[in-house]
């Protein structure tokens, strides 16, 4: 029997409720303990961290860094940030918390480093000869105005000029290793081993289980259980101006053959320049600013199949360059091949009634999947307010589907024109948002527009808990014409960090369509940290709607709660 609103509201409490148990039950929770969310490894490093730990593109990595080293004294030997120690607990501010550290001080504080480890690291087997040391002393120290945080602490900076043997043997003890930071060894081992040897990698095992409050409108089961695995590998030259990272992903599922994905979500080689940097390969792009949705963002082709908010993405084949200068930075996209998106099978929940053949696509242009797509985005940091102006065009992500004679739906693929505008502006505990774009295709012409804040409380109930407030307006041109679900919406939501030894979190947000007042959706995301190698993950969607032009009356039966259990190795 279906159940009601109410007990579907309760469902999610009662998940929300077991995260909070979990910790209370561990113990984790006390006034007089600080958040850790990232126990320093053997072979990690702060920008390393600093780049993992990165909340969104919104901050960049080294005011992330500023952030960590500010918040963690006792983590760094000596008060230096170079020398950061293995086994810490490392506490992570929210996003909130970083942005409010001033980029230019991030950016004079990632170069320092740079220039302090370089100076620690040089052999004395190779001290600079007198030209040598008059050369160095004649560079110019890293223009902080002049470079754009937001990849500033991989450029390389001129050594220091007077290297001494003392610093040359100031390695520290017991701190995490970086792969530039060796000591001078005559006896070291040849290029190609040095090479393997400076290999990270990296291995998180995911067992997930859905469990839907009723069966599907096609009768579909109530249970769906997968699994899936990530990979990473990673490697820098010891000067840093060399990355190259490989990351395949695996997914299996036992109820929809179509959740079946193998994909390399990252796989590209990335070289940093004075004021510049390529990449090349395999990729995953973020932009954007708001939470209940993301309109600008467009590069990747979206993963439907893993979260029905379109947050998980498939990797995109892409060169991109990018530009630093006093005007803001320049990203530049060639994107030759395009990723089609899956629908699910016959088997699978959260599909339309109609199935969707994905096996013969339509494309408006005649080289279908091979067509050159190319993007360009400008950004800027004024102070508190973060701004970017992107444009797009190539094949439209998502397709528009056609009845066929057999009664199915099929993808067709037009080209589309897409200019964005996106930003955030940091005003004390708020933090305003927005994000809006015009498109233009074959099919149709419209702008849509999502606009909001996140106000967040610092220590509530008495304790280092926070509480964010979210509210957002969703808007689209063509109405209940609208092939997306906020068209005239709005979204309300609830961030709690109970900044525990365990980084429990948990968001719960509401969509209440304007138009339609019996139309809405929630979500829940919530997280707590079992052990060091250990991770229990607990997502939630439901949805209603009595309107039957409604693209969420379709999914009226598809409510469901999913526990992940991660497993890093």
């Amino acid at each position: 029997m279906p159940y009601n609103v109410p007990d579907k509201a309760a469902c999610y409490s009662a998940a929300a409720l077991l995260i909070l148990s979990s910790c209370l039950w561990s113990g984790d929770i006390a006034a007089s303990e600080q958040a850790a969310t990232h126990q320093v490894q053997p072979g990690d490093t702060l920008w390393r961290i600093a780049s993992k730990l990165r909340p969104s593109h919104d901050v960049s990595v080294p005011q992330v860094m500023l952030a960590l080293f500010e918040s963690n004294p006792d983590a760094f030997m000596q008060q230096d940030i170079n020398q950061l120690q293995h086994g810490h607990w490392l506490t992570v501010p929210d996003e909130a918390q970083i942005a409010q550290y001033d980029a230019t001080e991030a950016l004079q504080l990632a170069a320092e480093a740079r220039v302090s480890m370089q100076a620690r690291l040089e052999p004395a087997a190779t001290l600079p000869s007198e030209p040598d040391k008059a050369k160095a002393q004649q560079a110019q120290p890293l223009d902080a105005s002049t470079v754009e945080p937001d990849i500033v602490e991989q450029h390389r900076v001129e050594r220091a000029a007077d290297t001494t043997d003392s610093v040359a043997d100031a390695e520290p003890k017991h701190v995490a290793s970086d792969s530039s930071s060796f000591s001078y060894n005559r006896n070291a081992p040849a290029a190609t081993e040095r090479f393997w040897s400076d290999i990270e990698w990296y291995s998180q095992l995911n067992l997930m289980q859905r469990a839907f409050g009723q069966r599907g409108l096609q009768q579909q089961g109530q249970w769906q259980s997968a699994v899936s695995l990530e990979m990473e590998w990673y490697w820098q030259s010891d000067d840093r101006s060399h990355t190259v990272v490989v990351s395949p992903y695996l997914r299996w599922d036992q109820q929809d053959s179509n959740r079946h994905l193998v994909d390399l979500a990252e796989a590209y080689w990335l070289y940093y320049g004075s004021g510049w940097e390529i990449r090349t390969g395999v990729n995953k792009v973020f932009w954007g600013a708001v939470e209940s949705q993301r309109l600008v963002d467009i590069i990747n082709q979206r993963d439907l199949l893993d979260r029905p908010d379109g947050e998980s993405k498939l990797g995109q084949p892409m060169m991109q360059l990018s530009l630093i200068r006093d005007f803001g930075t320049v990203h530049a996209y060639l994107l030759p091949y395009f990723r089609e998106r899956a629908f699910a099978g016959t088997d699978g929940r959260l599909r339309l009634p109609q199935l969707v053949d994905t096996s013969n696509p339509v494309y408006e242009s005649s080289s279908e999947q091979r067509h050159l797509d190319w993007a360009v985005r400008w950004s800027q940091q004024f102070s508190g307010l973060d701004l970017g102006l992107s444009y797009f065009q190539g094949t439209s992500r998502e397709p528009a589907l056609m009845p066929t004679p057999e009664g199915t739906l099929r993808p067709y693929y037009p080209q589309l024109k897409q200019l964005g505008l996106d930003g955030q502006w940091i005003l004390g505990s708020w933090l305003w948002k927005m994000e809006a774009v015009y498109r233009d295709s074959q099919i149709e012409n419209y702008s849509a527009f999502t606009s909001g804040f996140e106000y967040t409380q610092i220590g509530i109930n008495d304790r280092f808990w926070d509480l964010g407030w979210l509210v957002e307006y969703q808007y689209d041109s063509r109405g209940l014409e609208a092939t997306a679900i906020g068209q005239n919406d709005v979204f309300v939501g609830w961030r709690l960090a109970l900044n525990d030894a365990a980084g429990s979190e948990i968001l719960f947000g509401i969509i209440q369509d304007l138009d339609r007042s019996s139309s809405r959706s929630a979500y829940l995301e919530a997280s707590t940290r079992l052990s060091d190698r250990f991770r229990l993950r607990v997502d939630g969607w439901f949805f209603d709607s009595k309107e039957p032009d409604d693209l969420v009356y379709w999914l009226r039966k598809d409510d469901y709660i999913q526990l992940t259990l991660e497993y890093y190795f």
